[in-house]
Protein backbone atom coordinates (compact mmCIF):
# COMPACT_ATOMS: atom_id res chain seq x y z
CA UNK A 1 0.00 0.00 0.00
CA UNK A 2 1.15 3.05 -1.32
CA UNK A 3 2.21 5.82 2.00
CA UNK A 4 -0.13 8.26 2.87
CA UNK A 5 0.69 11.87 3.19
CA UNK A 6 -0.86 14.28 6.02
CA UNK A 7 0.67 17.82 5.94
CA UNK A 8 0.54 19.78 9.15
CA UNK A 9 -1.69 22.75 8.73
CA UNK A 10 -0.50 24.28 11.69
CA UNK A 11 2.76 25.36 9.16
CA UNK A 12 0.78 27.06 7.15
CA UNK A 13 0.52 30.88 7.68
CA UNK A 14 -2.10 31.36 9.97
CA UNK A 15 -3.77 33.90 7.86
CA UNK A 16 -4.27 32.07 5.31
CA UNK A 17 -5.66 28.60 6.52
CA UNK A 18 -8.49 28.47 3.82
CA UNK A 19 -5.75 28.82 0.80
CA UNK A 20 -3.42 26.20 2.84
CA UNK A 21 -6.24 23.60 2.99
CA UNK A 22 -7.33 24.08 -0.55
CA UNK A 23 -2.97 23.69 -1.46
CA UNK A 24 -3.12 20.34 0.31
CA UNK A 25 -6.25 19.01 -1.66
CA UNK A 26 -4.39 19.90 -5.12
CA UNK A 27 -1.56 17.89 -3.84
CA UNK A 28 -4.01 14.91 -3.67
CA UNK A 29 -2.78 14.52 -0.12
CA UNK A 30 -4.83 11.78 1.57
CA UNK A 31 -5.38 13.42 5.21
CA UNK A 32 -4.59 17.26 6.18
CA UNK A 33 -2.91 16.70 9.97
CA UNK A 34 -4.94 19.09 12.83
CA UNK A 35 -2.59 19.70 15.50
CA UNK A 36 -4.87 20.70 18.85
CA UNK A 37 -2.96 22.19 21.52
CA UNK A 38 -4.39 23.51 24.76
CA UNK A 39 -1.61 25.11 26.34
CA UNK A 40 -1.36 22.81 29.09
CA UNK A 41 -0.85 19.08 27.84
CA UNK A 42 1.73 20.78 25.92
CA UNK A 43 2.81 24.70 25.96
CA UNK A 44 1.44 25.91 22.59
CA UNK A 45 -2.19 27.03 22.07
CA UNK A 46 -3.32 26.44 18.77
CA UNK A 47 -6.75 25.05 16.96
CA UNK A 48 -10.03 24.03 18.54
CA UNK A 49 -12.63 22.92 16.93
CA UNK A 50 -14.57 26.00 15.27
CA UNK A 51 -11.16 26.66 13.35
CA UNK A 52 -10.80 22.85 12.61
CA UNK A 53 -14.72 23.10 11.51
CA UNK A 54 -13.50 26.40 8.74
CA UNK A 55 -10.72 24.15 7.60
CA UNK A 56 -12.80 21.49 6.72
CA UNK A 57 -15.39 23.44 5.17
CA UNK A 58 -12.63 24.99 2.42
CA UNK A 59 -11.76 20.87 1.48
CA UNK A 60 -12.83 17.63 0.58
CA UNK A 61 -9.62 16.00 2.12
CA UNK A 62 -10.16 13.81 5.25
CA UNK A 63 -9.26 15.12 8.57
CA UNK A 64 -6.62 13.46 10.94
CA UNK A 65 -7.12 15.14 14.52
CA UNK A 66 -4.06 14.98 16.36
CA UNK A 67 -4.94 16.05 20.03
CA UNK A 68 -2.50 17.11 21.90
CA UNK A 69 -4.50 18.17 25.01
CA UNK A 70 -4.65 17.14 28.92
CA UNK A 71 -8.08 15.70 28.78
CA UNK A 72 -8.72 13.65 25.47
CA UNK A 73 -12.17 12.80 26.84
CA UNK A 74 -13.58 16.22 27.45
CA UNK A 75 -12.44 17.31 23.61
CA UNK A 76 -12.33 14.37 21.54
CA UNK A 77 -16.40 14.62 20.88
CA UNK A 78 -16.34 18.03 20.37
CA UNK A 79 -15.14 16.42 16.87
CA UNK A 80 -17.48 13.56 16.01
CA UNK A 81 -19.87 16.29 14.20
CA UNK A 82 -16.98 16.92 11.79
CA UNK A 83 -16.42 13.25 10.78
CA UNK A 84 -12.61 13.15 10.81
CA UNK A 85 -11.26 10.25 9.26
CA UNK A 86 -8.80 9.91 12.43
CA UNK A 87 -8.95 11.16 15.62
CA UNK A 88 -5.62 10.31 17.91
CA UNK A 89 -5.30 11.20 21.60
CA UNK A 90 -2.11 11.34 23.82
CA UNK A 91 -1.43 7.76 25.63
CA UNK A 92 0.32 9.68 28.28
CA UNK A 93 -3.04 12.21 28.50
CA UNK A 94 -5.76 9.90 29.55
CA UNK A 95 -6.18 6.71 32.40
CA UNK A 96 -8.92 5.13 30.24
CA UNK A 97 -7.29 4.80 26.69
CA UNK A 98 -9.68 1.84 25.60
CA UNK A 99 -13.22 3.65 26.83
CA UNK A 100 -11.96 6.60 24.81
CA UNK A 101 -11.08 4.60 21.58
CA UNK A 102 -13.79 2.70 21.82
CA UNK A 103 -16.26 5.82 22.04
CA UNK A 104 -14.52 7.56 19.18
CA UNK A 105 -14.85 4.37 17.01
CA UNK A 106 -18.47 3.91 17.47
CA UNK A 107 -18.60 7.45 15.71
CA UNK A 108 -17.58 5.37 12.67
CA UNK A 109 -14.31 7.22 13.20
CA UNK A 110 -10.81 6.04 13.26
CA UNK A 111 -8.88 5.51 16.57
CA UNK A 112 -5.07 6.66 17.32
CA UNK A 113 -3.09 6.86 20.28
CA UNK A 114 0.31 8.47 20.27
CA UNK A 115 3.36 8.64 21.80
CA UNK A 116 5.92 10.63 23.35
CA UNK A 117 9.42 10.28 22.38
CA UNK A 118 10.07 9.05 26.42
CA UNK A 119 7.59 6.69 27.14
CA UNK A 120 7.87 3.10 25.98
CA UNK A 121 6.70 1.29 22.81
CA UNK A 122 5.72 -1.38 25.39
CA UNK A 123 3.68 0.45 26.85
CA UNK A 124 1.25 -0.02 23.92
CA UNK A 125 2.04 -3.61 24.37
CA UNK A 126 -1.47 -4.17 25.78
CA UNK A 127 -3.82 -2.23 24.41
CA UNK A 128 -3.13 -1.69 20.75
CA UNK A 129 -5.38 -4.38 19.89
CA UNK A 130 -7.86 -1.08 20.36
CA UNK A 131 -6.74 0.91 17.71
CA UNK A 132 -6.62 1.80 14.27
CA UNK A 133 -3.82 3.89 14.11
CA UNK A 134 -0.20 4.68 16.50
CA UNK A 135 1.27 8.12 16.17
CA UNK A 136 4.38 7.98 17.03
CA UNK A 137 6.02 11.16 18.00
CA UNK A 138 9.81 11.65 16.58
CA UNK A 139 10.09 15.50 17.90
CA UNK A 140 8.63 16.51 21.24
CA UNK A 141 5.31 17.52 21.03
CA UNK A 142 3.95 21.11 20.92
CA UNK A 143 5.98 22.97 18.52
CA UNK A 144 6.76 22.19 14.84
CA UNK A 145 9.65 22.96 13.06
CA UNK A 146 12.11 20.49 15.43
CA UNK A 147 14.73 18.40 14.24
CA UNK A 148 13.97 14.93 14.07
CA UNK A 149 14.98 12.82 17.19
CA UNK A 150 17.57 9.74 16.04
CA UNK A 151 16.59 7.26 19.13
CA UNK A 152 13.01 7.49 16.14
CA UNK A 153 14.82 4.64 14.45
CA UNK A 154 15.08 2.05 17.50
CA UNK A 155 11.57 3.02 18.41
CA UNK A 156 9.85 2.38 14.90
CA UNK A 157 11.47 -1.01 14.76
CA UNK A 158 9.41 -1.38 18.17
CA UNK A 159 6.79 -0.34 16.64
CA UNK A 160 6.63 -2.33 13.33
CA UNK A 161 6.61 -5.55 15.37
CA UNK A 162 3.42 -4.66 16.98
CA UNK A 163 2.30 -3.64 13.71
CA UNK A 164 3.18 -7.06 12.36
CA UNK A 165 1.38 -9.08 15.70
CA UNK A 166 -1.55 -7.33 15.08
CA UNK A 167 -1.56 -8.21 11.43
CA UNK A 168 -0.46 -11.49 11.85
CA UNK A 169 -3.95 -11.75 14.42
CA UNK A 170 -6.24 -10.50 11.61
CA UNK A 171 -6.62 -6.80 12.95
CA UNK A 172 -5.06 -3.85 10.88
CA UNK A 173 -3.08 -1.37 12.42
CA UNK A 174 -1.17 2.12 10.54
CA UNK A 175 1.69 3.24 12.34
CA UNK A 176 2.20 7.27 11.42
CA UNK A 177 5.11 9.81 12.36
CA UNK A 178 4.85 12.95 13.34
CA UNK A 179 8.12 15.74 13.61
CA UNK A 180 11.04 16.05 11.23
CA UNK A 181 9.70 13.96 8.29
CA UNK A 182 11.56 15.34 4.97
CA UNK A 183 12.59 14.01 1.45
CA UNK A 184 15.83 13.22 3.62
CA UNK A 185 14.30 10.38 5.90
CA UNK A 186 11.54 9.17 4.21
CA UNK A 187 12.50 5.86 2.54
CA UNK A 188 13.67 4.72 5.22
CA UNK A 189 10.81 5.68 7.65
CA UNK A 190 8.39 3.91 4.99
CA UNK A 191 11.06 1.10 4.65
CA UNK A 192 10.62 0.90 8.27
CA UNK A 193 6.81 -0.19 8.33
CA UNK A 194 5.31 3.23 8.55
CA UNK A 195 1.92 3.93 6.82
CA UNK A 196 1.40 7.81 7.61
CA UNK A 197 3.39 10.67 6.96
CA UNK A 198 2.89 13.95 9.04
CA UNK A 199 5.01 16.46 7.71
CA UNK A 200 5.18 20.75 7.97
CA UNK A 201 7.46 22.66 7.78
CA UNK A 202 9.11 20.58 4.49
CA UNK A 203 5.86 20.72 2.43
CA UNK A 204 5.09 24.49 3.21
CA UNK A 205 8.47 26.20 2.77
CA UNK A 206 8.82 25.01 -0.95
CA UNK A 207 6.40 23.82 -3.43
CA UNK A 208 3.74 21.36 -1.93
CA UNK A 209 2.98 19.55 -5.21
CA UNK A 210 6.50 18.83 -5.74
CA UNK A 211 7.29 17.96 -2.39
CA UNK A 212 4.40 15.43 -2.05
CA UNK A 213 5.16 14.54 -4.73
CA UNK A 214 8.75 13.39 -3.46
CA UNK A 215 7.36 11.60 -0.37
CA UNK A 216 4.91 9.69 -1.94
CA UNK A 217 7.67 8.23 -4.43
CA UNK A 218 9.36 7.44 -1.37
CA UNK A 219 10.43 3.44 -1.14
Amino acid sequence: MAVKISPSILAAPLAHLAQAARDIEAAECELIHIDVMDGHFVPALTFGDQITAAIAAETKVPLDVHLMVARPEIEAPKYYALKPQIITFHYEATTAPIRLAEQIRAQGIRAGIALNPRTPVAALADIVPAFDVVLFMSIEPGFYGQKFIESSWSRLAELNKLKNREHAAGRKLELEIDGGVSDQNAAALVQGGVDILVSGSYLFKGDMKERVRKLKEAK
